[in-house]
């Protein structure tokens, strides 16, 4: 594990830094500009790239993260950034992160933002998750103790603007339907299903399907199975 110090940096929590200087969980860190301040072996495990190599570099030069429809989503206008600036703590997603050896990783993301002495000086750490283990695991959840579906420390979701109906035409187009598809699916016209996405855009104040389904699972109100 390696860090960047700065003094315009603020600093994570004693207790903070001991667990992931341990490397488990894999996870790194940026500061309010986006700079990559610390890198665990962890990290290095699941996005194979050096401590070294990815130190003060920009976030989206190191991660290279696209989005569940295969659209380059690490970029320098990075949205995670843009609702912690806003003061946000986001919710967690997923990447397919590029890997030379399993070509495009699945991986979940869950970001903590970690306030600093000014609102403009804060930290987000970046929590690491192979998705692919989740399918590993599969077998063992009959035995596993009941589960609420809620991380601990993760904040609840807020009531959803959408409807049921717009919810599930959401859903669909996050798993790559065309409207024709969708429309048939659900018993729906083609025309209908365009007006409910449009509502969609609409309610959640964005341009495209791909930022309507990031927002709406990180406000709680999408859930997609892992890949």
């Amino acid at each position: 594990m390696a860090t960047v110090p700065s003094s315009a940096t603020p600093e994570l929590p004693p207790d903070l830094l001991q667990v992931l200087e341990s490397g488990d969980p894999p996870a790194f860190v940026t500061d309010a500009r986006g700079r990559i301040v610390l890198w665990n072996e962890g990290a290095s495990r699941l996005i194979p790239v050096t401590p070294a190599e990815a130190l003060g570099r920009a976030c989206h030069e190191v991660v290279h993260g696209y989005d569940i429809f295969g659209n380059r989503y690490c970029q320098g206008a990075c949205p995670v950034n843009e609702m912690a600036r806003g003061g946000a703590s986001p919710r967690p997603f997923e990447l397919r992160v590029p890997c030379p050896t399993c070509g495009a990783g699945p991986v979940r993301v869950t970001p903590l933002r970690v306030p600093g002495p000014r609102p403009d000086l804060y930290l987000l750490v970046h929590l690491l998750e192979d998705v692919r283990l989740d399918a590993a695991l599969a077998g063992l959840r009959p035995f596993l103790p009941p589960c609420s579906g809620q991380k601990a420390g993760l904040p609840s979701a807020s009531p959803t603007p959408l409807t049921a109906r717009e919810t599930d035409v959401l859903r669909l187009a996050a798993r790559g339907r065309q409207n024709k598809d969708i429309a048939r699916e659900l018993g729906l016209s083609p025309a209908t299903v365009r007006n409910h996405l449009h509502a969609v855009l609409e309610k959640l104040g964005v341009h495209t399907r791909s930022e309507a389904v990031f927002l709406a699972q990180q406000r709680g109100w999408l859930e997609l199975p892992s890949a």
